[in-house]
């Protein structure tokens, strides 16, 4: 990976920054230089697994990029919300890793503050739970004829948690080579450059921030400005320190970014992922920040499609722009208004889901050889632009109709007081399957959820007007910035809304 790196001064002298902290690139050899020295006296071997907590630091980021050059195979987990008190007490871990990896602040020795002595930041615990060496990768890449820590052998794995937006978590496998030449296709998508200053407020440890973010970034040699928890007001400080002119975004920080913030400030770009953006707000981000695309991708199978900021806006709003190289998008059988489940085939994909174990599992779903089954639909425009309309499971059939939840969102987001909206299907109606509307209300808006529901009426065809309504102060989110609809749900069933449901009238 560091021979990929530019190699012109000025590459060598950016910056890999968390606002606390600093190195450079020119500083990376030594860097990991260090970390395999200290490895090794701890007789940690390249075959050893490890779970890397990570978060938007630049040690869980030079760790990261360390096992990743090092041919490591590791997993990566969000870090712990509250660390234990005593170094080294047990945690979780899948039985698959050996060693967990914590980084964490710098002790107050001042030699720790140049990244070169790992014990003032690294805490290294073996996993009691650890099930054994089993099959060998050392031995595999013997059977098969390959150096360990050249490319296509056993070791060189990432496993990464899916969200859990559609269900419980699975881990995910993928191989170093195939997930840096998906950065590589991002990279090359984007445009993304040397001179390039790059704000990460989304996770490193989810494939958009890792895949399509920071990897792309550190490839490009550019500067990066990795942001933990961040929010309006750390946002707006390290945009005054770091001054980045390309940033990755979810659209709910988009929508916080032009509701909280008084001035425009113009960005080379602005990368959109991992829901869908609102129009209105695509609009009205871009004319005070600057260019906006939208990147299509997921865990298994990486970044997808994206737009570029050279093609015209209606075609931006609209669209994912047009697959990767090495991907191709189908539609599935069920096709209705040319609207359908999207399928990919990527070259570059996920090699299949493991179990805590590390044993392989199948999960009813086909791996990345065959063609993967988004459960996002979508159409394919006749020049070969993706438009992702939502989750196949966020569609119902009423009256033998075709609901398409977005498009409920979309309408009821039109009502004058309503900030946002996420529509869900919950029990059964006359018409069949039900469909809630759970709204968050503007500022100094205090609109009722019954003329919520009459105002339907005159935008939305019968069979898709919500069957009730629930006024809610904010929605929960998964780590990845998606709505946690399963836990908003939860809320309405444990009485947390805000207001009750409307009179249960049916649909009309």
């Amino acid at each position: 990976m560091l021979e990929s790196l530019p190699s012109s001064t000025k590459a060598q002298k950016n910056v890999l920054t968390d606002g606390q902290l600093t190195c450079t690139y020119q500083e990376l050899p030594e860097v990991f230089g260090a970390l395999q020295q200290y490895f090794d006296q701890r007789g940690i071997s390249i075959t050893d697994c490890f779970a890397l907590e990570c978060d938007n630091t630049v040690s869980s980021a030079l760790v990261l990029l360390y096992l990743l050059e090092g041919g490591y195979r590791f997993l990566l987990l969000p870090q712990e919300v509250k660390p234990p008190q005593v170094l080294g007490s047990k945690q979780y871990l899948p039985r698959l890793c050996r060693y967990r990896i914590r980084t964490g602040s710098f002790t107050d020795k001042p030699k720790a503050r140049n990244f070169r002595y790992p014990e003032q930041f690294l805490d290294i615990v073996e996993n009691e739970d650890w099930i054994g060496d089993g099959p060998s990768p050392t031995a595999q890449c013997d059977r098969i004829g390959i150096n360990p820590i050249q490319e296509n052998n056993p070791s060189r794995k990432l496993y990464i948690r899916t969200s859990g937006s559609t269900g419980k978590p699975k881990i995910a496998v993928h191989s170093h080579d195939k997930l840096l030449t998906n950065a590589l296709n991002c990279l090359q998508r984007l445009g993304l450059k040397q001179d390039d200053r790059i704000a990460i407020p989304v996770p490193i440890y989810h494939m958009y921030g890792l895949g399509a973010a920071f990897l792309p970034g550190v490839m490009a040699g550019a500067s990066i400005d990795l942001q933990k928890n961040s929010n309006l007001l750390k946002y707006v400080q390290r945009e005054r320190d770091f001054n980045p002119n390309v940033a990755f975004m979810t659209p709910m920080f988009c929508e916080t970014l032009l509701k909280g913030r008084k001035t425009s400030r113009k960005y080379n770009l602005t990368v959109v992922a991992g829901d869908r953006i609102r129009e209105d707000t695509f609009v009205r981000f871009e004319s005070r920040f600057g260019s906006l695309v939208s990147l299509y991708g997921s865990t298994e199978m990486g970044a997808m499609a994206a737009s570029t900021p050279d093609q015209p806006q209606e075609v931006r709003l609209k669209t994912v722009g047009k697959p990767m190289s090495g991907v191709k998008i189908t539609l599935g059988k069920d096709n209705t208004d040319g609207v359908s489940e999207l399928w990919c085939h990527h070259d570059y994909g996920f090699e299949g889901y493991v179990d805590q174990d590390g044993k392989p599992i199948s999960q009813g779903i086909q791996t990345q050889t065959d063609w993967f089954g988004t459960k996002d639909l979508g159409r394919i425009w006749s020049d070969g632009h993706l438009e992702v309309i939502g989750r196949c499971d966020h569609s119902v059939n009423r009256n033998g109709l075709l609901v398409l939840l977005a498009d409920v969102e979309r309408g009821i987001e039109t009502i004058e007081g309503i900030d946002s909206v996420v529509v869900v299907s919950q029990g059964e109606s006359q018409r069949g399957k039900g469909i809630v509307a759970y709204c968050v209300l503007a500022k100094d808006s205090n609109i009722p959820e019954a003329d919520i529901r009459a105002a339907c009426f005159d935008i939305l065809p019968r069979h898709g007007i919500p069957d009730r309504i629930f006024l809610v102060n904010s929605f929960p989110k998964l780590p990845n910035g998606k709505v946690d609809r399963l836990k908003l749900i939860g809320m309405h069933d444990q009485g947390k809304g805000k207001h009750s449901a409307v009179s249960g009238q049916p649909s009309a």
